[in-house]
């Protein structure tokens, strides 16, 4: 049995960084696979909550603008009924 202190330290010499934020070897494996440049653009969604509805509106707006609306015709019986 290891005490307290001595998991610890183990933990500590196994894990010399609390927290790698680096991509290196994430970049590595991407050029090594041939894929570090995609023919096209990615979009990464991450997290808890959201991420259906990001996409949602990041699809809506990678669609462009919805189609003109075509001016409201009226007919001619309520046009020369309202003048």
């Amino acid at each position: 049995m290891r005490t307290l202190a001595e998991w610890l330290t183990l933990q500590e010499s196994v894990h010399p960084k609390s927290i790698d934020m680096e991509l290196t070897r994430v970049a590595a494996v991407a050029r090594a696979l041939g894929i570090a440049e995609p023919a096209f653009a990615v979009v990464t969604v991450g997290g808890t909550n959201g991420k259906g509805s990001t996409v949602a509106h990041l699809a809506a707006l990678l669609a462009g603008p919805p189609p003109a609306c075509s001016p409201r015709r009226t007919s001619s019986a309520t046009t020369s009924a309202s003048a």
